[in-house]
């Protein structure tokens, strides 16, 4: 029960860090208010982009971590649980890589 606060409490400060700087960069150029430079742009996508990481990065380590348990739970042999482990690396890889995506078309948008 310790690991899932401190992993509710650890997204909930993230989650709360990216909005401040969302809402500061949006605010700092004036975003919502008309022409924008093309500076404004870069600023926001770069940090969503850097901010994604933090979210997209634990997600994946607490899957495998979750899945490391579940082959020693339920005695598989060594053979079987590294490929079974290395086909769960290939797939966490793709839900990161689309899940980075969705990340960033969510909190950045269309923006040329």
């Amino acid at each position: 029960m310790f690991k899932m606060k401190t992993v509710i409490i650890y997204y909930v400060i993230l989650t709360i860090a990216f909005l401040s700087g969302r809402t500061y960069i949006m605010n700092a150029y004036k975003m919502s208010d008309g022409p924008v430079p093309q500076e404004a742009f870069q600023r926001l996508f770069s940090w969503v982009s850097f901010s994604s990481y933090f979210f997209i990065v634990p997600l994946m380590i607490i899957g495998s971590l979750a899945v490391i348990r579940f082959f020693r739970r339920k005695g598989l042999s060594l053979f079987l649980s590294s490929l079974l482990g290395i086909l769960y690396l290939l797939f966490a890889a793709t839900i990161g890589y689309v899940l980075m995506f969705i990340f960033i078309l969510l909190f950045y948008g269309f923006a040329p």
